[in-house]
């Protein structure tokens, strides 16, 4: 019984030992399919929460995209309505040019209506206005008597060759006022300006009053001895001042006194003076300067009469001077003021007349 009892046990033990090596390997292959699943499960959340985080960005970057298209599209619709308020505003400036060419072209239209009826009196009226406004230039300003009367006169012959009763007015001005103009005489400004040049060439050859120094033969100087006593010397000396102011005074019978003698160093400057002042006569003959025109002639004479020999060519230059002082350079001339005013209330008649005809028509 004892060897029975010690001998049975064994063979229970040897027969539970694989069914725990089973449970075993059961329990580990559960446990790792539980920790396969877990991770599936694990893996599965993560990618939910991966796409849900996807699809929020996603959806950020729609919204973006439309708020970006939304933009694009009010820029797109603000340049267009621009580019339309340009269009409408240059369609306009355009319209109003082509509005504003179209009256330069019926005005233009309208002038080549008026002047193509425009007949052969109505041009003689203009040339003889026009000759008129002329001749009345050459009297203000230029005080040319001859071509203003020159130019009144062909006025005068265009208004006779229309041969119109109602111009006798007018000519009746015109010839009145040409009346006066010939009365004032006409001005030989050139033959005065270049007797005045003739004069001014001459003056070199006008002989001056020579102090007698100059006729003297020169007098050798002493020599001065080398043992001259101081009264010798004041001598000397008192006999050379002596002899120098006998250079200077002297009495000549011109029949006038003589005011003043020049020294050769003054004589051209004198000369030049003189050329000065008969260039500045002719300056005020051409400007018609009256009163500067005579002062000039007046000290030229005033110089001559005073500083040169009073002989024939002196004298011939003062005769000269004093013919020259006695031309009218600076008349009083008439203008054409009258005729001008009555031919354009002429020609402004004549116009309203035509106008009333055309509107008749």
């Amino acid at each position: 019984m004892t060897d029975f009892d010690t001998i049975a046990p064994q063979p229970a033990s040897s027969a539970l030992a694989p069914v725990k090596k089973h449970t075993a390997s059961f329990a580990l292959l559960w446990l790792f399919v539980v920790l396969i699943v877990a991770a599936i499960c694990y893996g599965a959340l993560f990618i939910l929460q991966q796409s849900s985080s996807h699809q929020q960005i996603v959806a950020s970057l729609r919204t973006q995209v439309e708020q970006q298209a939304q933009a694009i599209e009010t820029r797109q619709q603000l340049l267009e309505d621009n580019l339309s308020k340009e269009f409408v505003e240059q369609q306009q400036a355009v319209q109003a040019n082509l509005n504003d060419l179209a009256e330069q072209v019926d005005s233009n239209n309208a002038r080549l209506l008026s002047l193509s009826s425009v007949n052969r009196d109505e041009w003689k009226l203009q040339e003889a206005q026009y000759l008129l406004r002329l001749a009345d230039q050459r009297i203000l300003l230029e005080k040319d008597s001859q071509n203003a009367l020159a130019l009144a006169l062909s006025a005068d012959d265009v208004l006779r060759d229309m041969d119109q009763a109602d111009l006798v007015g007018v000519r009746k001005l015109l010839a009145e006022e040409i009346a006066v103009l010939k009365l004032a005489g006409v001005i030989d400004r050139e033959g005065i300006y270049l007797r005045l040049s003739a004069l001014s060439n001459q003056i070199d050859a006008i002989p001056f009053i020579e102090p007698l120094g100059a006729q003297e033969e020169v007098l050798e100087e002493d020599i001065i001895p080398q043992d001259e006593t101081f009264k010798q010397k004041i001598t000397r000396n008192f006999y050379d001042l002596l002899h120098k102011l006998g250079s200077y005074v002297r009495v000549r019978d011109h029949g006038k006194t003589i005011n003043a003698v020049l020294p050769p160093s003054e004589q051209k400057y004198l000369q030049q003076n003189l050329r000065l002042m008969l260039e500045q006569a002719q300056v005020a003959l051409l400007r018609n300067e009256e009163s500067i025109y005579q002062e000039s002639l007046v000290k030229a004479q005033n110089w001559i009469n005073q500083y040169y020999s009073l002989n024939e060519k002196a004298t011939a230059v003062l005769e000269e001077l004093q013919a020259l002082q006695k031309e009218e350079i600076s008349p009083e001339l008439t203008n054409f003021s009258n005729s001008t005013s009555a031919l354009n209330d002429y020609i402004a008649k004549r116009e309203k007349m035509a106008a009333a005809r055309r509107g008749v028509r």
